[in-house]
């Protein structure tokens, strides 16, 4: 009863921040408190002493967690990956814990954040408890892909009667925005170095160069045979049987029994009778458990740090808005390994990076100041790749002592671009000319009203060509690679975690899990020995979130419209020059 009661007031608070979102200070107070009533620590339900712990898979998590006081009346999970993996983790060797029930129709989550939890889920079944997953269906009639392959990671799977499996393989959709810049008289002046650092390939073309489509095939390819790999090995199933199922897809209930896909066609409520009576135990959302988990600080113990960096590198301080992916600052990163500098017990530092690139300065900055960081801490630094951790994002990750990946990681993309938009085309449309003096003969560099000048181009070239030097000369030294060799790995090129892996690009498969055992073995953490784990970003204060809340002018429903909008998001890769194209991939 408690815990619908918790559900209820969730819901009235979701209902009384959507209605007056917009009124400003007025709505912050009455917010504040409608907060003091229903505080969810008061009203959290108690844990009883036999449960079913139950999971919404349908509910995003992001890597970083989302420290905003109105953050639990949306859809988006307060927690991050992080504290998913740990809380199963957990559940596994909790006593009161029976058994893991969870809900999967459409998920945000990434294939490689999917199989940083699988480790999680392989653990929990290890120690003798099973899992549970119900589908009312899977992805929307297509694009179940992953869904599918995520539900092969539980025991049993119910599907719901008429219910389907949209198991229809993996799409990659690239825009190009050629014609229409022609159109309007804009010109993309880009170089890059070299053939496969694609990122402005969208604006330089109407259509895939053939470097860039088979770098998207092999992404492609890879993703493929990882979701294929992980059906057939989970369910049993040959894996010719598998393609041809995928190609036959979207795949009804009752077929999907037939054929071995799932186990049992069925209602949820049918579910949760049979896990009641066959295990004597009560439902127990995840959030909630999730929320007894606390961190300690106790100064007797050693330290361990897991640090989330997640998004588009850049200079000046980390944000987060619904219109573009999340932004590492480096001013920000710099001002955090200042506060983890003071930390006393600190012995190891895990650097979760989930970020496809940005600006290359920021990430040298970022990356040396992790070193300079490990220097004077004496400490190891274990870095865990996320689903990203390509071109800039690769930089900074060669601070770490040690590199895990997932499989379906995406990395690499050592490589660099730069350029400028040209408007002259535009100006003659609009009848707007722009004259010019100047005094220097590359002062009109950055000028957007003219392409380079032989002169300009030669500097620019030149800057791209150090830039370039520099990064893989710090990745062959960094990663013990001859340059020679550096030179077929690099030009941009774009690796799924195991050819990383294979190119010594990292250096072992694994997850969340992985990273934080090697961490305590090179810090000298015996097995057996407490520690304590220490998340960072830091929580904010309430003036901090206030703050943020209030500069975002307290739009919640159009946040909450625009945080679907994938499409748009990625656009904003275009201003980086170590970073990743736009695509999006669907699976």
């Amino acid at each position: 009863m408690e815990h619908k009661q918790h559900k209820a007031l969730r819901l009235i608070g979701k209902t009384i921040v959507y209605a007056f979102a917009g009124f400003g200070l007025i709505f912050i107070l009455m917010l504040l408190g409608v907060l003091s009533l229903m505080s969810p620590k008061s009203k959290l339900a108690a844990m009883p002493k036999s449960a079913i712990l139950e999971l919404d898979l349908d509910t995003a998590y992001a890597e970083v967690r989302q420290d905003d006081f109105v953050a639990e009346f949306m859809d988006q999970s307060v927690y991050g990956v992080f504290d998913l993996v740990r809380a199963i983790n957990f559940a596994a060797t909790d006593d009161r814990v029976k058994a893991l029930s969870a809900t999967l129709n459409i998920t945000s989550l990434d294939l490689a954040q999917i199989q940083d939890i699988s480790e999680a889920l392989t653990y929990f079944k290890s120690q003798g408890k099973k899992t549970y997953l119900f589908s009312s269906t899977m992805g929307s009639f297509g694009q179940g892909t992953k869904e599918y392959a995520f539900a092969t990671l539980f025991d049993e799977i119910w599907l719901q009667p008429h219910g389907h499996i949209g198991m229809t393989g993996v799409n990659i959709e690239v825009p190009f925005f050629k014609n229409i810049l022609q159109k309007i008289g804009v010109t993309p002046e880009f170089y890059t170095r070299y053939e496969y650092k694609t990122a402005m390939s969208s604006l330089m073309n109407a259509d895939f160069t053939p470097a860039y489509k088979a770098e998207i095939e092999n992404l492609g390819r890879g993703f493929y045979d990882e979701l294929t790999a992980m059906m057939a090995q989970n369910r049993h199933l040959d894996s010719e049987k598998i393609t041809k199922l995928i190609d036959q897809a979207p795949i009804f209930a009752d077929d999907a029994l037939t054929v071995g896909l799932i186990d049992h066609i069925g209602y949820r409520y049918q579910l949760n009778d049979m896990l009641q009576k066959q295990y004597s135990a009560e439902p127990y959302d995840m959030a909630d458990y999730m929320s007894h988990i606390g961190e300690r600080d106790d100064d007797r113990l050693p330290e361990v740090a897991f640090w989330v960096l997640e998004g588009i590198i850049d200079s000046g301080e980390s944000t987060q808005t619904p219109l573009r992916e999340a932004v590492i600052g480096s001013e920000t990163v710099l001002a955090q390994l200042e506060e983890l500098k003071k930390r006393p017990n600190l012995k190891a530092l895990v650097l979760r990076i989930n970020s496809p690139g940005g600006s290359y300065t920021a990430s040298d900055e970022i990356r040396a100041a992790v070193e300079d960081f490990k220097a004077q801490k004496n400490i190891p630094v274990v870095v865990s790749m996320g689903s990203y951790a390509a071109s800039g994002g690769y930089f900074i990750s060669l601070a770490g002592d040690y590199l895990f990946a997932d499989p379906a990681t995406i990395t690499g993309s050592i490589g660099v671009l730069g350029g400028k938009f040209v408007v002259n085309g535009l100006m003659d449309k609009l009848d707007i000319n722009w004259a010019q003096v100047k005094f220097g003969q590359n002062a009109g560099i950055l000028s957007i009203h003219h392409t380079l000048s032989n002169s300009e181009k030669a500097v620019f070239e030149k800057s791209l060509d150090d830039i370039y030097q520099d990064f893989t000369a710090k990745v062959a030294k960094a990663r013990h690679i001859d340059m020679a060799e550096m030179d077929k790995i690099a030009r941009g090129r774009v690796w799924l975690g195991r050819a990383a892996q294979q190119l010594h690009l990292v250096d072992e498969l694994g997850g969340l899990q992985h990273a934080l055992v090697k961490a305590k073995n090179l810090a000298g953490i015996d097995s057996s020995q407490k520690f304590i784990l220490t998340y960072y970003p830091r929580r904010e204060t309430l003036q901090e979130k206030l703050t943020r809340f209030s500069e975002s002018g307290g739009n919640l429903p159009l946040m909450k419209a625009l945080q679907e909008f994938d499409d748009v998001k990625v656009l904003n890769r275009l201003n980086g020059n170590a970073i990743l194209p736009p695509f999006i991939v669907k699976m």
